[in-house]
């Protein structure tokens, strides 16, 4: 003798089944989360933080400034794969002339990935006129970060460029 189901009695399986796949697209998720994560990417984030008001006031002092900045980069020609390129920088201040007596240090930094970031040396072309030539590891996008001082007035300029 059989006994008959009972109407229903797969019920409780579309919610395990359902749960199931749940937890495992979950669970991919958390495995590809954590094997592409490259880790912390500000160090002292925190102090930073604390600092905010201070940066704040530091862009409202710049932009009191009245500094007109002005990056060109050019890549320029190569038989290797490393990208070589130049560039100037222009301060021309409030009425239009150059900076005086300006100090300036310029950063190329990567902003898809760590570890090719280059320091780039500027020479004072003439006053006002900041020049450099650097190599980069890799073609495509770079933030290039300029600080600069005069006088005791700081300027900062962060500007993205594509270079082919």
């Amino acid at each position: 003798m059989t006994t008959q189901r009972k109407p229903g009695w797969w019920y409780p399986w579309i919610f395990v089944g359902f749960f199931a796949v749940i937890i495992t697209v979950n669970g991919i998720m958390m495995f590809f989360a954590f094997d592409s994560w490259t880790g912390l990417e500000t160090k002292d984030h925190y102090v930073k933080g604390l600092a905010y008001d201070d940066n704040v006031a530091g862009a409202r002092a710049q932009e009191a400034l009245g500094w007109d900045v002005k990056l060109n980069v050019t890549t320029l020609e190569s038989k290797d794969k490393e990208r070589h390129v130049a560039y100037e920088v222009t301060f021309l201040d409030h009425n239009k002339k150059p900076v005086e007596q300006l100090k300036a240090h310029t950063f190329f930094v990567r902003p898809t990935s760590e570890g090719v970031d280059v320091d780039a040396p500027a020479t004072l072309k003439e006053p006002g006129v900041l020049t450099g030539e650097m190599t980069l590891a890799v073609p495509g996008q770079w933030d290039v970060r300029v600080h600069a001082e005069s006088m005791g007035r700081k300027y900062q300029l962060v500007e993205r460029v594509v270079v082919q």
